[in-house]
This record gives structure tokens, sequence and C-alpha cells, in this order.
């Protein structure tokens, strides 16, 4: 049976009908609960997963598959609603919240064949479920807030996963965890059922992404999931381009190992510089270095969070939204030469476990502010970790930020990098 780091091998079986729904959802879930044992990563089992995948067996007996993602084992972060399974935010005060309906992401991929199997924890440390680990090391960190997905992704325990992403919630969990993501144009996927609530003028940072073991399943995953809801009044009717072709000859590339005195350790930075050789050697274009103002997004970032605390008050709200307008058109101004900007996610491998910083998303906070699509992706390992680069694209352009990193994804970048082409 293909593995968790093959999805698209196990997609392309269950739709084909070589294997059957319910045997890979039975050792799915056996392989989860193996995870789950050294890193904490499940909150919630779903008790009626198997029945789910014995209907779909029988539905595909009747009239085939249901849609591409036939019978595929996913999970999904507490924070995004799932009908019937608790949803707390991995708060005590709300661990009795069990919702009625499915969020739009869910009930999309569900309607395409996916069955959740589990919901996982989140933070580095919350009050309900306790410390979560690191798959390769559970000495060390998996990052936050989506933690359990990138443990549960990175362990081979889930095939797929669905998280959030707001400073960076989705990007570092995935660059410690060394599997890939993808936060999506801001506008692009609905938070619909998404607890807490988030919207575009409340918030305007958060959005639903997956994590997985390939570059292509990240777009597969898009195309099922992008698009307005009818609820979400933030989310625009702009087509998806297609990212299967890879080919990013002519793309132009600029990269970023940090400016205002922020700077990565060695092997980040080389995994940066390797990875635009990388791109180099494909066809694109190495345009240089560009800058991300990484004091002054952190300066906005701060002040967001302020204001959604309520401790930014009168003039000095209008002053910050007007500050982050203001970012944003620098930084459209400074990438108007470049298709994509390869960057550090982090500026460190994994540490060990300790409570996330806010210096540990500054790398992040560009692209959160800005809403550019970002891809992560690992690009081998340093000392027994994983080390993964941002590959950041202009708003809308998610397809071309998937295609250079299937292409990063398709070559081995460091010596030591696992080459998931297959996937």
């Amino acid at each position: 049976m293909p593995t968790p780091d093959d999805p698209h091998a196990l997609r392309t079986a269950l739709v084909r009908g070589e294997v059957m729904a319910f045997e890979v959802v039975r050792n799915q879930r056996a392989k989860l609960e193996a995870v789950h044992a050294t890193t904490n990563c499940v909150a919630t089992w779903n008790p009626d997963a198997e029945a789910e995948a014995e209907a779909l067996d029988a539905q595909f007996a009747r009239s085939g598959a249901v849609g591409p993602f036939h019978g595929l084992p996913i999970t999904v972060k507490d924070w995004i609603d799932v009908a019937g399974l608790p949803c707390s935010g991995g708060e005590v005060a709300h661990r009795s919240r069990i919702p009625t309906r499915d969020a739009t992401v869910v009930a999309r991929l569900r309607t395409a064949g996916a069955i959740v199997i589990a919901k996982t924890t989140v933070q580095v440390d919350s009050e309900l479920w306790g410390p979560v680990r690191n798959p390769i090391d559970p000495a060390r960190s998996p990052g936050a807030s989506s933690s359990g997905e990138a443990a549960a992704v990175g362990g081979g325990g889930s095939v797929l996963g669905i998280g959030s992403d707001s400073g960076g919630s989705l990007r570092v969990p995935a660059a410690w965890c060394g599997v890939a993501t993808l936060k999506p144009s801001a506008g692009r996927v609905p938070t619909t059922g998404h607890f807490p609530r988030v919207g575009e003028r409340m918030d305007g940072r958060t959005t639903i992404g997956p994590m997985t073991r390939s570059v292509r399943t990240l777009g597969d995953v898009l195309a099922i999931v992008a698009g307005p809801d009818g609820v979400d009044g933030g989310i625009a009717p702009v087509p998806l381009a297609d990212h299967s072709s890879g080919i990013i000859e002519g793309l132009r590339v600029g990269w970023t190992l940090g400016d205002d005195g922020h700077v990565t350790t060695p092997d980040i930075s080389g995994a940066v510089m390797a990875a635009v050789k990388t791109l180099e050697d494909a066809g694109a274009t190495n345009v240089g270095p560009v800058g991300q103002r990484l004091d002054e997004a952190l300066d906005i970032t701060l002040r967001y969070w302020k204001r959604a605390s309520g401790r930014l008050e009168g003039w000095d709200v209008e002053a910050h939204l007007a500050d982050w307008d203001r970012y944003r058109t620098r930084m459209l101004r400074a990438h108007a030469e470049v298709d994509v900007v390869v960057m550090p996610v982090i500026a460190t491998p994994a540490p060990f476990h300790r409570p996330m910083g806010t210096l540990d998303y500054l790398f992040t906070f560009p692209a959160s502010l800005t809403g550019a699509p970002t891809v992560v992706v690992s690009v081998g390992m340093s000392d027994g970790l994983p080390v993964a680069v941002q590959v950041v694209a202009h708003h809308w352009r998610d397809d071309i930020a998937l295609r250079a990193a299937m292409a990063l994804e398709q070559q081995p970048i460091l010596p030591s990098s696992r080459n998931d082409s297959a996937m």
C-alpha cells in the first residue's frame, strides 16, 4: 500500500479501487496512534471514521469514486470545526464545544471523498492537552500553533492535515517537523468554521491551508477548498491558475537571508542560497536580494496584537492600519521585479522544547501582512533536524509559489535532503 510519503499514489489507488477505503483508514489510524504516543498530536479521534470508510467502499461498488480524495484519511487542527467532534481551541473553558456543521474547508474535502480520522492538538503546550512534541526528535519543539498537524504529518501518522496560519502557525511547524505546507493568498480560502472566529476586517491575516509531504498535493487540495462560500465575505472569486506543469523557466527569483540586523544560522542561509541555485539551474533568473523590512513588519505585528486584545485605542488604531497599508505598498514596490522570493522560514532548526517567542515568527510576518501566498518546502537535514525554505509569490499567484516549490522538491538541495519527486 502507498505510504504517507506518497499521498498522490495513495489517492490514485483509492480512486481506482486498487485499495479499499476501510483498509486505508484502519491502517492510517494505527500509524497515527503510534505517532501520537510519542508526540501527543491527537486531540480527538473520530469514532465514525471506519464506518464512513465502509460507506464509501459501498458507494464505490455502486458507482465508483465520489471525488478526487475518495477514501483519503485526513486530520484537522482543533481550531477548525468538524461536525460532531469537539473544537475547543485548546482551552479548558471551551472543552465541551461541539459544532454541528463542518468548516467550509472540511465540508469541501469531505464532498471530495476525504475522511477525517482525528482532530489535532495545538500550541507547543496547551492548557487542555499539555505539550506537543516534534516527531523527528521528541525533545525538540514542533512549532505552533498547528503543532499537532505538523507532528502527525511529519511522523507519518497523517497523509494530509488541515491547519491555519496567522503569523506563521502553519509555516514554522512545517519547517521544524520537515513537511510541506501552503499559506494560501489571503482571500483565497474561506475561514468559515474557524474557532476562534476570524474575518477579513477583524484579522486580515489568518488563512486555512494544507500540510502534507508533497507540494503537488498542496496544490491539489487548494483546487478543492478555494473560492467563495457565500458566508465569508472576504473571499474573492479569483480563478486559480494551473500549478501542475512545474515549469519555472524564465521565473525571476529574489532572495532574502535577513535584513535590519536579523540573521539566520549558516545552515539556514546555506539552504536558501542552495535553493536559489537549484532554481537557476532549472531555468530561473536570479535577480538578487530583496529586502523584507523585518523591523517594520515586527512593529506592525506587535501593534496588531495590541489592537486585537483591545490595548490599542483611538487614533493609534487608525495609525496602525495606515502603517499596515503603507507596508503593503512598500513591499509591492520592492518585489515588483521578481516573481518569487526564497527566504528562511525561521532563523534556526527546531530548538529544544520551549515556549514560542515573537522573534520565532520574524521571517513569516511579512507574507502575513501582505497576504502573499507562501509554500514551505523541506530541503534537507542539518545535524539530524529538518531545514526548510519559504517560497513567497505575489498575491493571487499561488500557482507560481507552488511551481517553484515543486522544482525544489524534485531536486536534492542539501546533501541529506529527501527526494520526494514521486509525490
